[in-house]
């Protein structure tokens, strides 16, 4: 499979993802929340290949007696973080960033029930060997579910107990299918319970925690010193329904109400003077994929001549953003001046020639709101480089952006979430009040990027994000994005499920691939095809 099978998400390779149940099978009929706790709130996704769901764990963790409810929830959420891996494993996608300063306050200290316990040495049980303090909590979160698992109401999996640093290059090499070595902090992205090796390590304490403890007096007052130390703990998380919003549209009657739509992309490069890089091939699909839509748009870079190329002492003119993206993504119809051994090198000059600088695609437009027409202008801005470290300005590109666009697109590694795109780069101050959109094509962007509704002016009202739930393979994610541009370009005023839906990509090795890709925030949109009667023309 090699390299087709690379993700965005932290430089790395995803291996084929082996699926099994964990639980039984039971009806969940949409809208049936009978089960759920009374206080969850509930918010709706819409999606083509993922359904949403609100998850409830209920577990424990071991703490020192006296501990303060920081601590515990330090610990809850130590506990809680592997599973992001063991579900993303299943394609269901959690919402919740567990990775970030503030992560402990998703863990409600008022679910709390504490007891004091004396940890007992088996081969001498008559003698408290130390006291700890058992904490039972609850935790609750979203999660986006593969539509295969949907009528699933629970998922019985294993997480990491206490304290495994100590332990986690076993924890490595055993429960990760690729043994990225991060450390005990990186553990939880790739976990993987599962596996056979992995599974092995815990059917093993499982047996021999069983056999320790029948030598307790008192089962429910003691633990064993092997619990105390125990590596891994068994985990059921209960999915309840969330209800789908399939009839929900973009408000696009915000986004043009100026007669003016302007589209930001943003495409981080993978390789860096790589003529095969796979940043400069997603940014030649999306923008092939926008010129076969509106091929009224025209291109222009300030102090920059895309119409012509140097190499190799000949020059090339009347070059067009589509015979680019034949040399680029197909690698084909070469300009008779290239020769045969020299065209990596060709494709490497044409690449530098579009990177680290802004270009934009416009035409005049008419737009017309219930009869009331206006002449504007689509813009389509595209920018492709070094998307990934803070030194490249990537930052400062962003906050630009937020104040000027009215969707913006980022197509790239994330960074497990902390690179330049990280929400708490940003403030209120970042943004306008008004209307945007938020399209992020990375690793499992709906655990990291969310977070800018709390900051964006009016929340949800003023902001929708399309995010997914997995990581997004880096071969057609180009296409995807470029799809999803297409949408608010094509004067059809679709669906989020419709456009969804469109987003889907064949891929070598599989055909209508979706990474749980979801919009959110869309619930409080207002736009209808019959409330706002709108059209859309390109009028040059």
């Amino acid at each position: 499979m090699g390299a087709r099978l690379k993700r965005f998400g932290y430089g790395v390779s995803c291996a084929a993802l082996v699926l099994s149940g964990c639980a039984t099978d039971e009806a969940l009929l949409e809208g049936d929340d009978s089960e759920s706790p009374t206080d969850l709130t509930v918010s709706e996704l819409t999606g083509a290949n993922a359904v949403g769901r609100n998850a409830t764990v209920q577990s424990y963790v071991l703490v020192r007696v006296g501990a303060s409810d920081s601590e515990i929830q330090r610990a809850a959420v130590q506990q809680l973080r592997p599973l992001f891996g063991a579900m993303k494993a299943h394609d269901i996608g959690l919402g919740n960033r567990l990775d970030s300063p503030t992560a402990s306050s998703f863990i409600d200290a008022s679910t709390f029930v504490r007891d004091t316990v004396d940890v007992i040495d088996p081969a001498h049980p008559e003698t408290r060997v130390s006291q700890m303090q058992r904490v039972r909590f609850t935790y609750r979160d979203r999660a986006v579910v593969n539509l295969r698992h949907q009528s699933r109401r629970a998922w019985s999996t294993s997480s990491l107990f206490g304290d495994y640093s100590s332990h986690a290059s076993e924890i490595v090499q055993q429960c990760q299918s690729e043994h990225q070595d991060w450390g005990a902090s990186g553990i939880w992205y790739n976990f993987e319970p599962h596996l056979s090796a992995c599974q092995s390590l815990i059917n093993a304490e499982v047996t021999r925690l069983a056999a320790e403890r029948r030598r307790l007096r008192n089962g429910d007052r003691e633990i064993t010193v092997g619990e105390s130390t125990r590596w891994f703990t068994p985990i059921t998380i209960k999915l309840t329904a969330i209800s789908r919003t399939e009839t929900k549209y973009p408000d696009y009657h915000r986004i043009w109400d100026d007669g003016r739509l302007v589209i930001g992309a943003y495409f981080g490069e993978d390789k860096h003077d790589d003529a095969n890089d796979y940043g400069a091939r997603n940014l030649f699909q999306y923008v092939r994929a926008v010129l076969q839509a509106r091929s009224e748009l025209r291109a222009s870079a300030p102090g920059t001549d895309l119409t012509t190329v140097s190499f190799g002492g000949a020059t090339i003119s009347n070059v067009t953003p589509l015979q680019v993206a034949q040399w680029i993504v197909d690698k084909s119809n070469y300009p008779a001046q290239v020769p045969f051994a020299m065209r990596d090198a060709f494709r490497l000059a044409v690449i530098r020639q579009w990177r680290d600088k802004t270009i934009t695609f416009a035409a005049p437009v008419s737009v017309s709101i219930n009869g009331a027409a206006r002449a504007g202008t689509a813009e389509v801005r595209v920018f492709y480089g070094d998307e990934e470290s803070f030194s490249s300005g990537a930052v400062q590109r962003y906050q630009a952006a937020f104040r000027e666009v009215d969707v913006f697109q980022y197509t790239g590694h994330s960074h497990l979430g902390s690179g330049p795109l990280d929400a708490r780069n940003y403030s209120a101050a970042s943004f306008p009040n008004r209307y945007q959109i938020l399209m992020v094509n990375s690793c499992v962007s709906f655990n990291y990027y969310n977070a800018y509704f709390d900051m964006h002016p009016g929340g949800t009202a003023n902001l929708d994000t399309v995010t997914n739930g997995l990581p997004v393979y880096l071969e057609g994610s180009g296409l995807s994005a470029g799809l999803f541009a297409v949408a608010f370009l094509d004067g059809r005023f679709r669906s989020y499920a419709d456009i969804l839906g469109s987003m889907r990509v064949d891929l070598p090795w599989e055909r209508g691939h979706d990474a749980n890709r979801v919009a959110d925030g869309e619930t409080d949109n207002t736009f209808t095809p019959t409330r706002q009667r709108m059209t859309l023309s390109f009028t040059r």
